[in-house]
């Protein structure tokens, strides 16, 4: 089971066990659900509605309390699959009155050849007390996301209309959608996995992506120019991809556009920003200085065009830009724009792929595909201040995620043995605080209330933060 919250993301929601990290672009992560439809954050409920189920006899979580606050069994040697709504963790149990299990792929909870009758149970996350209990007829539950990344779910049922004997038979799918607080928020017909971000409707336009709002609203195409571009949209990762520019397809406000998006245009390839509210180009890596330490060419443009945003927050983006030529590996510039002026404010070395810790103050380091991984090093974003980096002859630490407060960073380590284990180290010192963890003790994190949560043969166990 793959625990990265890597990229994936903007959905907020993952089975157990996994998380989803591109949310951290605009710092989703979990909310309380208030952005359309997830709602306000319910009364604490007294100590009588926290469940008890069996006591947590596993290796310790740093970062979190020894026993968990709240349980549910296993159904035979498998924990109960949830989905994190931020104010709120989905199960959803079968007429016969057994969970759906944790063993789908990340972001599904439950998945049918036909529509079943399911109970979807909103729990609390501090106390497991439901908020709510919802009565569907289900193929797929899986996590999607409403607007500013509000964590929300899709319900999905099928319809087939027979064929006539010439016209073949064609089977829609519809996705209804339902926020945190189990409220309904939408339906979305004609719906296909992965299709669905932030209550926008991803398609394919010839070239390049539109973005339709799936309660009304105009819709907003990404612009991709250059001869024969093609600028497409990575679900997994949340993405809009030109040839080698790189941004969040949405990230709070704001979407991107892709220019000289082909290996045939002599100019270099730039990314826009555009606001989704107006369609209009904010911002745009074309006009923007370039930080020190990326090399020029005799034209004074950057050696390598791969470039690609990492974050927005605060009216600030960060941008990555590759220090060398295309064909070289490793170096990588961090730099803080500020939208509405253009400033640069800071730059300092980076890494291509990066993991954010939930409020976005701290990186680590992260996997890159296809090369070697030395193992991870942990900066502060404002500034680019190294706290640790791993030396020769240390196990390569691939980080998985931080937990709320940043103070523990998860990661996994390959010691040359069959199966990678887990470990959890502190952010600031590097100093280990656990190790030899088995995967399904890795925990998930609540970035909403700072807890955590894990799925072992034993049943769910949730723990309050240390």
């Amino acid at each position: 089971m793959n625990h990265r919250s890597g990229m994936r993301p903007r959905a907020c929601g993952a089975v157990v066990g996994m998380s989803v990290s591109l949310a951290l672009l605009t710092g989703c992560g979990g909310g309380d659900g208030a952005a359309g439809g997830g709602g306000a954050t319910a009364p604490v409920p007294s100590a009588k509605d926290v469940v008890k189920g069996p006591a947590y006899h596993g290796p310790g979580l740093p970062g979190f309390s020894a026993q968990s606050a709240w349980s549910l069994p296993a159904e035979g040697t498998s924990a109960p699959g949830v989905l994190d709504l931020g104010s709120t963790l989905l199960l959803a149990k079968d007429a016969q009155g057994d969970y759906a299990s944790s063993g789908l792929t990340e972001g599904m909870l439950y998945s049918s050849e036909e529509a079943e009758p399911l109970t979807l149970e909103f729990r609390d996350v501090k106390t497991g007390a439901v908020r709510k209990a919802l009565k569907v007829r289900a193929k797929t539950v899986e996590a999607v996301t409403w607007r500013h990344g509000a964590p929300a779910v899709a319900v999905t049922s099928s319809t087939t209309s027979k064929s006539d004997g010439l016209t073949e038979a064609k089977t829609t799918t519809t996705a209804t959608l339902y926020g945190a607080d189990g409220g309904e928020l939408a339906k979305v017909p004609s719906y296909e996995r992965g299709t669905l971000l932030d209550g926008y409707r991803v398609e394919k336009a010839d070239d390049t992506l539109r973005l339709t709002p799936v309660d009304g609203g105009p819709s907003r195409a990404v612009t991709c120019t250059g001869t024969v571009a093609s600028c497409t949209y990575d679900a997994e990762a949340g993405t809009a991809d030109a040839s080698v520019a790189h941004a969040p397809l949405i990230s709070g406000d704001y979407y991107p556009g892709f220019l000289n998006a082909s290996d045939y245009q002599t100019e270099p390839e730039q990314i826009t920003l555009n606001e989704l509210a107006t369609g209009k180009q904010v911002w745009s890596t074309a006009d923007a200085k370039i930080p020190k330490g990326v090399e020029l060419d005799d034209k004074g443009h950057p050696e390598s065009e791969e470039k690609r945003i990492l974050r927005i927050a605060d009216g600030k983006v960060l941008v990555g830009w590759k220090a060398g030529s295309s064909l070289s590996s490793g170096s990588w510039i961090h730099a803080w724009y500020d939208l509405k002026s253009g400033a640069l404010l800071t730059s300092y070395k980076g890494a291509q792929e990066v993991l954010f810790s939930p409020s976005g103050d701290l990186a680590a380091r992260d996997v890159v595909k296809f090369e070697d991984f030395p193992g991870t090093a942990v900066w502060q974003t404002a500034d680019g201040k190294q706290l640790w980096e791993q030396q020769d002859g240390e196990h390569a630490l691939d980080p998985v995620r931080f937990t709320a407060d940043g103070s523990v960073l998860y990661g996994e380590t390959d010691d040359k043995s069959a199966t990678n284990t887990g470990i959890a180290v502190d952010t600031r010192t590097k100093k280990v605080l656990a190790k030899n963890l088995p995967e399904e003790n890795i925990p998930s994190v609540n970035t909403a209330t700072g807890y955590g949560y894990v799925g072992t043969g034993a049943g769910l166990f949730v723990f309050a933060p240390a």
